[in-house]
């Protein structure tokens, strides 16, 4: 059966919190200092950053499968990319992201990756082409779905450069807690080499439900650099210079996990 997955507190939950309301209204008559040491008491959380980060990890490996919709926005030198997409993936290897993505007014660009148990594909404009891999075609998307087929089929998959909770989030600092719309998440940050990202997590699923990527204009000259140098001919439509960093915030809603899929569902 299909889980939907909402920011909402379960029963138990509802009936503990009545529990505290109770006890605590009836302290108020003894003190209300007591009352605030009770609030806090109750309130504080007690997992650690590495537990929520296992716990996580623990939560995409017991899935079957998994889908949402979602958007990503991303601010370059004052221009808004907006990408708008969706996510399909089940084990062992299924997988399908579409995108469509507005450049400016006059310009769209709609694609998909997908594997519905034949082999790896990407589709740009009206071609679709075979990839050697899933990591490769994955990889190749990345870009032109606004980081749609990178933050959660990575995840999911446990890919080496996609994994959002690999073996790098564990040195990420935890932050206060905030909400991605209205689900209550752990925040953690992590930066490197002029990149800063921000992950929240869900506090009632331990699912990704938003990420954030700010590039300094520094690592963006770096990268543009490094890749003229692996290809000079480059060098004439990239002016580095003219860069000043980028801001991409990814954000994921309408999560279904553990629906029963079927390998036609994975065809675009």
């Amino acid at each position: 059966m299909a889980t939907v997955v909402k920011g909402t507190y379960n029963n138990m939950s509802c009936a503990k919190l009545k529990v505290a309301v109770g006890i605590s209204a009836t302290i108020i008559l003894v003190g209300g200092i007591a009352m605030v040491i009770l609030w806090s008491d109750l309130g504080r959380d007690k997992l650690s950053p590495g537990e929520i980060i296992k716990r996580a990890r623990e939560k995409y490996a017991s899935l079957t499968s998994y889908s949402d919709e979602g958007r990503t926005v991303a601010v370059l030198n004052g221009t808004t990319i907006t990408t708008a997409f969706t996510i399909r993936l089940a084990r062992p290897d299924l997988y399908r992201i579409d995108w469509e993505q507005t450049v400016h007014s006059d310009y769209t660009n709609k694609g998909a990756v997908w594997s519905a148990g034949e082999g790896d594909f990407l589709r740009v404009g009206s071609g679709a082409k075979k990839q050697a891999s899933q990591e490769l075609a994955l990889a190749s998307a990345t870009g032109i779905s606004g980081g749609a087929s990178a933050t959660i089929p990575g995840t999911f998959f446990t890919l080496n450069w996609g994994d959002q909770l690999g073996g790098s989030a564990l040195s990420e600092k935890q932050q206060p807690d905030e909400k991605a719309g209205d689900v209550d998440c752990y925040v953690f940050t992590g930066n490197s080499k002029g990149w800063t990202k921000t992950l929240w997590i869900g506090k009632q699923d331990f699912l990704v439900h938003q990420l954030r990527t700010v590039t300094s204009a520094e690592a963006m000259k770096t990268a543009l650099a490094d890749a003229v140098r692996r290809n000079p001919a480059m060098s004439d439509r990239l002016q580095t210079s003219e860069f000043q960093g980028s801001t991409s915030t990814e954000t994921h809603v309408n999560i279904v996990v553990n629906h029963a899929f079927s390998n036609k569902d994975f065809v675009p």
